[in-house]
């Protein structure tokens, strides 16, 4: 998978700005290449962010997830990964103290993955 540059950036600083509460969103784009990411209303705290599958466009296809760690902790956890078993195969999380290294990518196991940056 691919992502562009000027996209994780924007999610990076939406990630800082979020701090200390997590944010989620939906990744878009065509075949491989994530272009666009859908930011849905939800409900973020310091552990958690949530929303509401009724409110996904119909016919939208979704590529992945990303969502941010207001910690150190860059790792899913077991409710991230049952969450990335629903919506594509590609999922970013985003950490403290949200820097341009500071994401990992994974596929829809929990298992890490690399990402092109374009």
């Amino acid at each position: 998978m691919k992502i562009r540059k000027e996209l994780i950036d924007a999610l990076i600083d939406i990630a800082k700005n979020n701090h200390p509460f997590e944010f989620f969103a939906l990744l878009t784009g065509k075949k491989d290449v994530i272009e666009e990411f859908l930011y849905l209303p939800f409900q973020g705290g310091e552990s958690f962010a949530l929303f509401s599958p009724d409110l996904l466009p119909i016919g939208m296809r979704i590529l992945g997830t990303v969502h941010s760690h207001p910690s150190r902790n860059p790792y899913p956890s077991q409710e991230d990964i049952r969450t990335f078993q629903s919506y594509g195969k590609l999922h970013i999380i985003i950490h403290y103290p949200y820097c341009n290294k500071c994401w990992k990518a994974f596929n829809s196991r929990g298992e890490e993955v690399e990402v092109v940056v374009f």
